[in-house]
């Protein structure tokens, strides 16, 4: 986080995030994502507001469709005994594949989303220890996407 502190004071008072701000963004990504999910403002640094043009991105957003929708053919595909990755939890996905679909197709619209509600949805999907992954309790992903997409409204 120093790095990250000492790029973020050599920018201070520029308009916009500058090449070097979304070098450090994307080298410090998780870690900046991490600081988005729990509310950190997003333009505490320069690097965290290129995070924040990065995450928003219509490529990025794309890809995070993409995975939802791999996430829902995965939970509904045979279980595969060679499977490298980890597995989605069958019963988790099935229980909130309407969330999980309706998500993926606002990523997919050209709508502002909140930078914070794509940080938490990155977040989710790459936790293997989450809901998605591991049974809980019955509608455990349900109930995170649904929060999640709530917290993609852009408030303003």
């Amino acid at each position: 986080m120093r790095a990250l502190a000492l790029a973020s004071v050599a920018g201070a008072g520029r308009r916009g995030p500058t090449f070097e701000d979304r070098l450090v963004a994307r080298m410090l990504g998780r870690s900046i994502d991490r600081e988005l999910a729990t509310g950190v403002i997003a333009r505490i640094t320069q690097a965290h507001a290129a995070r924040v043009e990065q995450l928003t991105a219509p490529r990025t957003r794309a890809a995070l469709a993409g995975s939802l929708e791999r996430l829902i053919e995965c939970a509904e595909a045979p279980a595969s005994r060679f499977g490298i990755a980890a597995a989605p939890c069958r019963e988790q996905v099935r229980e909130a594949r309407g969330v999980i679909r309706a998500t993926a197709n606002r990523l997919r619209s050209a709508e502002p989303l909140d930078a914070r509600g794509i940080a938490r949805l990155k977040r989710l999907l790459s936790d293997r220890t989450g809901p998605c992954y591991v049974p809980s309790h019955p509608d455990a992903l349900k109930v995170a996407m649904r929060d999640i997409a709530k917290s993609l409204n852009v408030v303003g």
